[in-house]
């Protein structure tokens, strides 16, 4: 063969490269399609698409949650507020895949920085923000709502996030709502100090009782929209039971069996 040949007599030439020049030729390849592949994998497509099984983050199909389909998630970083918020807004900024928006103007237009009005409670927000997601068939006026609200956490953030279906009659969003704000945090890059948490929506059953042990209970967790219900408010609902609303509590019961079964 040709390199045969290059290698038994020595030569080097356009045909016949120098051995070391081709290492490098091959190493600077191997590292163009590294770069390539990371950029594809940062990027992508945030559309879930006509086959959201094939689609990563595309497996939490929401159902109704908002009236329409929605999704609320929260997480923690370890970056402060004002470098959160400027992250944020420039990848909404930039669309990242075409499909991002940052939103302001309109009358009123108030501004992002809540700084300072000196918000305590519930939280020390610091800024919110506002942004929409486009899909082929839903775009513009009609594309997901995204809305973003910043909080000191510690010498770090809580980030909130938000997506709502936007057309009218989206009762489901074929896990879009999820994948549209994971697929914005990630490529914020952006590290992050705990994994998303599902507040409400995102295909979360709601009003779903979760035992903590069986037969304890007054331990048992009841979370009605994403908020845990105590120990006494749990017993004020078995009071009621058995005041003579039985029948309440048993049909109660069995919705959340068929939530937990649909979900």
């Amino acid at each position: 063969s040709r390199l045969h040949t290059c290698i038994r007599t020595r030569r080097t030439s356009f045909l016949c490269p120098n051995l070391e020049d081709m290492a490098r030729l091959l190493f600077a390849f191997a590292a163009l399609v590294g770069v390539a592949v990371a950029i594809e994998e940062a990027t992508g497509s945030s559309i879930c698409g006509d086959d959201p099984a094939k689609v990563p983050d595309c497996n939490h199909e929401d159902l109704g949650s908002c009236g329409n389909a929605c999704c609320v998630v929260e997480v923690s970083l370890p970056a402060a507020p004002t470098e959160v918020y400027a992250r944020v807004k420039e990848v909404l900024s930039s669309g990242i895949d075409g499909t991002f928006e940052y939103v302001t103007g309109g009358g009123p237009n108030p501004g992002d920085d809540l700084r300072p009005y000196k918000i305590d409670q519930p939280k020390p927000f610091q800024f919110i923000l506002q942004g929409r997601h486009n899909a082929p068939q839903y775009k513009d006026e009609d594309g997901d709502i995204l809305d973003f609200n910043i909080a000191a956490h510690g010498s770090g953030s809580s980030l909130r996030m938000f997506s709502l279906s936007r057309v009218h009659g989206a009762l489901g969003d074929a896990g879009q709502n999820f994948k549209s704000l994971s697929f914005l945090l990630k490529n914020t890059q952006l590290a992050i100090s705990t994994d998303f948490t599902i507040v409400h929506g995102c295909g979360k059953a709601i009003g779903v009782s979760t035992a903590v042990s069986e037969g304890a209970a007054t331990a048992e967790l009841s979370v009605i929209a994403g908020v845990p219900v105590s120990t006494l408010s749990f017993m004020a609902l078995a009071s009621m039971a058995l005041a003579g609303t039985a029948a309440f509590v048993t049909g109660r019961s069995r919705a959340a069996r068929t939530v937990r079964a649909c979900a």
